[in-house]
């Protein structure tokens, strides 16, 4: 597996996507959050800032009232000069709109005559000027003069500011942890799961004895691990002990198999050819023959389906051509031409005999149900990665609706009860193919039957 390859499976992993997930709702929550704050606040700010312009405004008016209007131009600005009234402005302009009184040095581009307003003005800062952000209150004077008082908030809108680039980091932070949190939880869950990926790999191979690793830490995966583990256990027992059985019981048959042909083969060499007892005798000789057939096929079914073989690379173009080139001889005595085309350098890792015994049963079969001066096609497609195997014959075919119930053991069907044969044949196929990760497919080949083996 490369770098992208591996950095795609963490980003693919439930603990690296729950750590996103986490992270956006924290994120989300944060600057909900912060964004409540800076509203209470900023309403708080602009209460107080607007009660303390409102109050100014109103001590205006009343002292507008028993004041000339020089007294109250000197007013406004001494109030403009007041070092004590930090960030107050004041502006006074006559009908035309000229300045005649205050802090502000001109009067503001307003849209109409709003009772509240924002505007900026140039205040000096060192040796520069910056512009801050005023909140102002208009109202009018009489002989057509215009007077507006005001405060500078601009201390606000920098922490509103500075409030919102916080925010931006803590959700960028908030992010960058969450990736790196779920990033460093995918690779160690990746981490196991490719061990306990390989092992089940070499367990399905076969070998029973492998176990799922188990770490010190006491958490859910290493606990799964061991009661795995403790299956496992139970298995490879209960497999050894029916591979135990299978062999005790294809030996403790197979002697009294022996010694019956044996016995049989012994009178037949004392009685006449074509005598009455010579016949009876060669009909055992051939129902013994018939049963240690099936006694073999009924082991190597078992054998496959416990999947408890060793497994090796399998040069399957040199044993497709090899198991062709042995039943070359019995299809021509039948007259049935026997094609076959393969494609050189298919491997698979499987077991060499099962395999062997597979594509044998599949010839056996298909030279079997093919009428003599008929034709049989097989072909081995290794363009691909996977291989397959395909055995085509012209006979009478299998019908659709019992493709599937011919793979089940002693399963013969009525067309094939004038066929000598256990019902095993198929069987033993399926077995075999589901042994090594591969499909078996049974489709008519109009006429006749095609089977494949697809790797």
């Amino acid at each position: 597996m490369g770098p992208d390859q591996r950095f795609l499976g963490i980003l693919d992993t439930s603990p690296f996507r729950i750590a996103i997930v986490y992270s956006l709702v924290f994120a989300i929550g944060a600057a909900t959050l912060i964004y409540a704050v800076d509203f209470a606040v900023s309403r708080v700010v602009d209460g107080s800032t607007d009660n303390l312009i409102e109050a100014e405004v109103q001590g205006l008016r009343e002292q507008m009232l028993v004041l000339s209007r020089s007294d109250f131009i000197e007013l406004i600005e001494q109030r403009s000069q007041d070092q004590d009234v930090r960030g107050a402005v004041y502006l006074m302009v006559d009908p035309q709109l000229r300045p005649v009184a205050g802090n502000v040095p001109a009067w503001p581009k307003m849209g109409s005559k709003q009772k509240w307003f924002m505007f900026k003005v140039s205040v000096p800062f060192g040796d520069e000027t910056r512009e801050h952000e005023m909140r102002a209150r208009y109202f009018a004077l009489p002989g057509g003069y215009q007077m507006l008082v005001g405060h500078d908030v601009q201390e606000r809108q920098d922490v509103k500011s500075l409030m919102m680039r916080g925010l931006i980091a803590a959700v960028i932070l908030t992010l960058l942890l969450g990736l790196g949190g779920g990033f460093w939880m995918g690779r160690r869950i990746l981490a196991q799961a490719g061990a306990i990926s390989a092992v089940a790999t070499q367990i399905m191979n076969g070998d029973l004895s492998q176990r799922l690793p188990v770490r010190k830490a006491d958490d859910e995966i290493n606990t799964l691990a061991r009661e795995i583990n403790g299956m496992l256990d139970k298995i490879e027992q209960l497999t050894l002990g029916m591979r135990t059985v299978l062999d005790s019981a294809a030996h403790d048959l197979r002697t009294p198999l022996n010694r019956l042909q044996a016995s049989a083969e012994s009178a037949m060499t004392s009685l006449l050819p074509g005598s009455p007892e010579r016949r009876v005798l060669e009909r055992v000789n051939t129902e013994v023959d018939r049963m240690r057939s099936t006694l073999d096929a009924l082991l190597r079914i078992a054998l496959a389906e416990t999947g408890t073989v060793a497994r090796e690379p399998v040069d399957l173009s040199e044993l497709v051509a090899s198991v062709v080139e042995l039943y070359a001889p019995v299809s021509e005595e039948r007259g049935i031409a026997l094609e076959s085309t393969v494609a050189p350098g298919a491997q698979v890792l499987g077991n060499r005999q099962l395999l062997a015994q597979a594509l044998a049963n599949l010839l056996d079969n298909a030279i079997k149900f093919t009428p003599d001066g008929g034709r049989i096609r097989v072909l081995l497609d290794g363009s691909g990665r996977a291989p397959q195997v395909i055995v085509e014959d012209n006979g009478p075919g299998i019908p659709a609706d019992k493709r599937e119930i011919v793979l089940g053991r002693r399963v013969r069907l009525d067309e094939a009860r004038k066929f000598p044969g256990s019902g095993l044949g198929l069987s033993l196929v399926a077995a075999v193919t589901k042994l090594h990760g591969a499909r078996l497919v049974l489709d008519d080949a109009a006429p006749g039957l095609r089977v494949s083996l697809k790797f």
